[in-house]
């Protein structure tokens, strides 16, 4: 039989290692805009990890997608950078906006 107080106190640890990941992939992303490789690599959190990581802060505006560019890393032409630097977002468009009734 599983002991559910070893499992609860296993979750809290896990939970707190995600939180802190959380942090540090949001720093990464403040301090340079990067691909989410480029992160993992600086960071040495798994990809799988800042991937989700990087859909969280984007849910909670605190990432935005800048442009597509040339990975760093791989090389492949194609691949988003983000942010974290607020002064870095891009502005909305109110273009839409104009022919409005």
């Amino acid at each position: 039989m599983e002991n559910h107080k070893n499992s609860r106190i296993k979750r809290q640890g896990q939970d707190t290692k995600f939180k802190a990941q959380l942090v540090k992939v949001l720093e990464a992303f403040k301090a340079k805009p990067s691909t989410m490789l480029e992160v993992a690599k600086r960071t040495d959190i798994m990809r799988s990890n800042v991937c989700w990581h990087v859909e969280s802060l984007k849910e909670q505006n605190h990432i935005a997608f800048i442009q597509k560019r040339k990975c760093s890393i791989t090389g492949y032409p194609y691949v988003n950078e983000y942010t974290g630097n607020p002064d870095l977002f891009p502005t909305k468009s109110n273009q839409l906006n104009l022919f409005e009734l």
